[in-house]
């Protein structure tokens, strides 16, 4: 509220006082001139009014309240970093110690002066797990992220040189390869409750690319060469065999053999492979499938040469390590899917535009599929698919489209007259009645698979995280109209909702859509708006950005923590939430790797035996369970007059609800937890707040 006062003189005493509203201004006249009683009674009236007035507008502006505080602690040494874990533990890094603070109390749950001073890239949360891990000049330090215990020490185990580690929660072992101190090749496993070395070993594994925990208190790993199994309590090898036959011809060259394998250790030193480890339910066989690329003498159209990518599988019996098959499968095309059905591996390959389906048999590894076995054509490469019952849905692209086909595993053929074309890359699949609806990066629509037609004449253009699923419908906004859209699942129709369009100041556009109970609300960064369930504008708010973009990271990667949970009780906004990974990948790789290793990955946990895996996934399931009611305010970095204020925003009425001051600090050091609504706030250069916005 805002008001102006001015003064006229004149000769009058008619009409001495008067007011009226002008563009959202209250203006009082006060006039001058020969006054009588009554208008000194006026006068009285206005200094009351006035009064009054200001009274309002006071407290139209302290009720944007400060935030609430929860609690302030004060360290003993100036801070450097805050951060909250995806399991929602507090790590602080001082110059005189690393420590833990409860979020509840904002008590020292525990501290590591020995990490002192400790740089932000040196700390790194590990995705699936409690632990975080500490890089120092010589050494690699494994720590719990609740309790502070460190579960692992490379310079106490005696490796000078870390070359793998796993996580063996069944075991409660951490697994370790790489170098003594005299060079010597040495694994060591370390005992994950009490932090010590139960065994060591130096068998020259080479590059380790697997280690998997398997049934009787043993231990399968996999190098670039062999395969062992190994007992997980003493470190002793029960078997170990090459994993190709090429790796067996090696060996039989003796010296010769193995300088060869040493060059190509040291030639694939720093390389990235993708090679994965395949074992089918109650099956005595693994697999191991990779991908191995070659050039071709011809050239691209920009003159590069042409790169060509084969799958590679072998399989093995578990019981003695002896190739289940005398030679290797070998498919076209680079690694992708591979579906165990009971009559053989169904292999799906991205090939590009020449890729080939099929299915091979479990002991012969012989093609069934397609004319003599060579397998079953299928427009580009296929990335994902969705076994909807009667048969399989594969999407596939090619350098420039995307497609849809299905497949009738039962008989091996392409159910589709021709693949159906879609906009973008396919993101989510949602099994209906009579159809499936797919929501892809830039449009929705639904595939009537029994005719291998689109249901809609026009697909709505959309992205996955402005849809959401309410009662039996799908909201949606077409960025193409910048209206509302509600899908009905059960009759899979579409129907416009708002008549009016949404646009954004700021040049914005919409990033996120929510259900609410009261209706639809949408907003990018710095906009807010929500709409009725019959499609009426409820409201719509602008808040002005600060121009440092940096200042995003921590709330992106925030709300990206909180999606990732939802996502994890939801198949449908799993795939809604996949968007918001690649935005936090974009602002922080790690973080970003973090994020999409939440939900299922803590399920894995809860059937681990470990402590350590129990109580991270009591914490990961206990966050996952505060997502599952909506959250009634968000958070935006806004620039009000000169200070910068993280203000909370009500989704109720887009109103300000409160604020946090960071007056004119440029470089704010900020964390927040977007579960349980607390931000972290370096409020002084030793002294953290932590404030409720909940």
């Amino acid at each position: 509220m805002k008001f102006k006062l001015f003064y006229t003189q004149s000769n009058s005493n008619t009409n001495v006082i008067s007011k009226c509203e002008q563009s959202g201004y209250f203006v009082t006249f006060l006039n001058l001139g020969i006054l009588d009683n009554s208008a000194y009674d006026h006068i009285f009236y206005i200094r009351k009014y006035l009064f009054l007035v200001i009274l309002i507008t006071l407290s139209t502006f302290t009720g944007f309240a400060q935030v609430e505080v929860k609690w302030t602690k004060e360290l003993s040494a100036d801070i450097l970093w805050q951060e909250v874990t995806t399991l929602g533990n507090l790590i602080v890094s001082s110059k005189n110690q690393l420590v833990g603070i409860d979020t509840e109390t904002g008590e020292i749950r525990w501290s590591k002066h020995e990490h002192a001073g400790l740089n932000r890239e040196a700390f790194n949360e590990l995705p699936n797990s409690p632990f975080f891990t500490v890089t120092a000049k010589n050494s690699l330090h494994l720590i719990d992220q609740l309790s502070g215990d460190e579960v692992f020490n490379s310079y106490k185990a005696g490796i000078n040189t870390i070359e793998d580690y796993f996580l063996l929660y069944n075991s409660d072992a951490i697994l370790v390869a790489g170098k003594g101190v005299g060079g010597e090749p040495l694994m060591v496993s370390v005992k994950m409750s009490e932090g010590k070395v139960s065994w060591t070993m130096k068998e020259k594994f080479g590059r380790i690319v697997a280690a998997t925990e398997l049934d009787n208190n043993e231990l399968l790993i996999v190098t670039l060469f062999n395969n062992y199994k190994l007992n997980a309590s003493t470190g002793n090898i029960i078997w170990k065999e090459a994993n190709s036959a090429e790796s067996a011809q090696t060996d039989k060259l003796g010296a010769l053999g193995a300088l060869i394998k040493s060059a190509a250790e040291n030639l694939t030193k720093d390389m990235e492979f993708d090679l994965r480890y395949y074992r089918p339910e109650g099956s005595d066989v693994f697999y191991l499938g990779s991908q191995q690329e070659s050039q071709s003498s011809m050239t691209s159209s920009g003159g590069e040469p042409v790169i060509n990518y084969t799958n590679v599988y072998n399989a093995f019996n578990i019981s003695d390590g002896s190739m289940v098959w005398t030679e290797a499968l070998e498919v076209k095309g680079q690694l992708s899917q591979v579906i165990f059905l009971d009559n053989g591996i169904l292999v799906l390959p991205n090939d590009g535009n020449r890729t080939k389906i099929n299915l091979y048999d479990y002991k012969t590894h012989a093609g069934i599929w397609g004319k003599k076995g060579r397998g079953i054509a299928i427009k580009g490469g296929i990335y994902d698919y969705l076994d909807a019952g009667d048969g399989i849905l594969l999407v596939s692209q090619t350098a420039n489209n995307n497609y849809l086909n299905y497949l009738d595993p039962n008989t091996g053929m392409i159910t589709f007259v021709k693949p159906v074309k879609v906009e973008g890359k396919v993101i989510g699949i949602v099994l209906l009645s009579s159809g499936i609806l797919y929501i892809t990066t830039e449009s929705m629509n639904i595939l009537d698979q029994a005719s291998g037609t689109l249901k809609w004449s026009k697909s709505i253009k959309t992205t996955p995280q402005l849809t959401a699923e309410y009662d039996g419908k799908i909201y949606v906004f077409d960025t193409k109209s910048r209206t509302l859209k509600v899908v009905d699942m059960n009759n899979e129709t579409v129907n416009e909702l708002s008549a009016t369009q949404l646009k954004f100041e700021g040049k914005e556009v919409p990033r996120k859509l929510e259900i609410m109970d009261d209706g639809i609300f949408i907003h990018s960064d710095q906009n807010v708006a929500k709409f009725n369930f019959d499609g009426s504008l409820i409201f719509q708010e602008y808040y002005p950005a600060p121009r440092e973009p940096a200042w995003k990271r921590a709330l992106l990667y925030a709300e990206a923590v909180r999606g990732a949970y939802i996502g994890a009780s939801s198949y449908y906004m799993s795939g809604a939430m996949a968007a918001v990974e690649n935005e936090v990948r974009q602002e922080d790789a790690l973080a970003g790797e973090i994020v999409s290793q939440i939900g299922d990955a803590y399920g894995e946990l809860g059937r681990q035996a470990s402590s350590y895996a129990s109580s991270a996934f009591k914490q990961a399931n206990s966050r996952k369970k505060a997502t599952l009611s909506t959250r009634e305010f968000m958070l935006i970095m806004s620039k009000q007059d000169k200070d910068i204020q993280l203000l909370k925003i009500s989704k109720s009425n887009g109103q300000v609800e409160g604020r946090i001051e960071l007056g004119k600090d440029r470089e704010p050091s900020y964390a927040v937890d977007d579960v349980t609504g607390q931000v972290y706030y370096r409020t002084g250069i030793r002294i953290l707040t932590s404030y409720m916005v909940q």
